[in-house]
Order: C-alpha cells, then structure tokens, then sequence
C-alpha cells in the first residue's frame, strides 16, 4: 500500500442522524495535500441505515504525483449492525497500483475475516500474517462506519478496533479531545466548531520486509475533525491529518457533501 492508514483515517464520516430513518445515499470527495501539491482524490458513496451498510470508495493519485506514480483503486464493504458495532459480510478493494493490477476479497462468515482472493499472492514487500493473527479483526471502511455510528450515537470517539487489510494487522485506538474551531480554508468547504478525535496506530502483522524493528514498533498517528456541514445531517470528518509513507504528513480537506436522494 502506498499510503499507511490512509482510508483507515479519511472514509469514517458517514452515518444517519436517526438510526430508523430509510436508508440516506451521500456522496463525498477529499483532496489530499501534501508538500503544498494535491496528490490524493478520494470519492465514496455511502449507503446506511439501522440495519445495514454499503459505502464504495474510489481511491486515486493526482497531479504531477500522480502522473508519476499512478494508482486508482475501488474499494467496498457492506454489512449489518448489531449494536453499534459492525457486523462486515463482504470487503472487496482492486486496481491498478504502481503498475500491477491488485485485487482483494475477504468474506467474514460467522463473523471472522476470511481471505477469498489476494492478487498478488505476494507482493514481496510484505512478511504474511501468521495465522490467527487476523482473528476478530474487521475491514477498514467497517471499521469507519462503526466509528463515525458511535460518535453520532454518544457524543466521542473512544475506542479500539483491529483492522485487516489482507496483507496487514492493525490496532487502531481512538481518544476524544473536544471541540476545536477550523479556521476558512481555501482547499475545503468547511470552517467553524469541529469535534476533534485522535487515533493512534500500531502494526501487529504483516510488517514491510526492510523496516527495521524500530520502525515496526513505531506508533502512527492521525487526527480527525467531525462537524455538521449542512443542518440536520450527520456529522463528517472535514479535516483530516494522517502520515505517509513516502512524504511524511498529509491533510484531507472535504471539497464536497452531496445527499443522494
């Protein structure tokens, strides 16, 4: 993957003021700065409701990084709820990446992930995951959507999950900081109070063969600010900061909030 936690960051924005409301249909797009240059484009369209979730995620390089270093992938994740938490039934993720074409596919019968399709099998780059590791783990847009359901449902966004990406394991710890105001900013649609949650990430499989043993331990961190965009619907994450691989730290302005109805 060429950016970390990359969606495990941007795509967690999407829930339904009132859980028995019909499904809502939202359409968002990101932009991803980094060094000053737009390198990143991220589109997804969202489907809740009480009983379940579908949200489709578009994944893209853009400008002269991209030009350089294309990548697009889509990605899906679709499941129900039990609760606040997520109850994933398919993840499904492929495209074009650094000149190879990637696909996934984990189903999670009896709620465990199980990796159907994994092309390449393996990509060199990657230590496998030992088996079990990935037990009880869910996929990152899951994890997304169980995140942003709970913050709609309480107010915060404390908690710890442990994703599955089917080459990684990550445990992801979220903390509430309070509300913060985002000053107007041009690559964004949004500005004003903001709910601000940070999260912290660490590996515990699936490490890059030549990281160094510091470099596995290593926690990443991100932080992410929800607010009401538009009256009466849900809260979104309208700012976003994650690390990367290659250059360091990154910021995702939301360019756009577009109920589908």
């Amino acid at each position: 993957m060429l950016l970390r936690l990359t969606a495990a960051t941007l795509m967690f924005g999407f829930a339904v003021p009132a859980w028995g409301q019909p499904r809502m249909v939202t359409q968002l797009s990101y932009s991803v700065y980094a060094a000053g240059l737009n390198v990143i484009q991220v589109d997804a369209k969202v489907a809740l409701a009480r009983e379940d979730y579908r949200v489709d995620a578009k994944f893209r390089t853009a400008g002269m990084f991209g030009r350089f270093f294309p990548v697009e992938i889509d990605s899906l994740a679709e499941g129900g709820w039990a609760g606040l938490l997520p109850l994933p039934r398919r993840y499904a993720s492929g495209g074009l990446s650094r000149g190879k074409v990637r696909r996934m596919v984990i189903d999670f019968p009896a709620g465990q992930p199980v990796l159907r399709e994994l092309v390449p099998p393996d990509d060199d780059e990657h230590m496998p995951v030992p088996p079990g590791q990935e037990r009880d783990a869910i996929d990152t847009l899951s994890a997304m959507a169980y995140l942003v359901r709970a913050v709609t449902s309480t107010g915060t966004c404390d908690g710890r999950t442990r994703l599955f990406d089917g080459r990684r394991v990550i445990e992801i710890t979220g903390r509430t900081i309070g509300r913060e105001s985002l000053p107007r900013e041009d690559r964004s649609i949004f500005h004003g109070p903001a709910v601000r949650c940070d999260f912290e990430g660490r590996q515990l499989a699936g490490y890059v063969k030549s990281e160094t043993d510091a470099e596995r331990l290593r926690v990443h961190v991100s932080q992410a600010w929800l607010a009401e965009v538009t009256s009466g619907q849900p809260a979104l994450p309208v700012r976003v900061v994650f690390e990367t691989r290659f250059f360091g730290f990154a910021t995702a302005y939301l360019t756009a909030a577009t109920p589908v109805r």
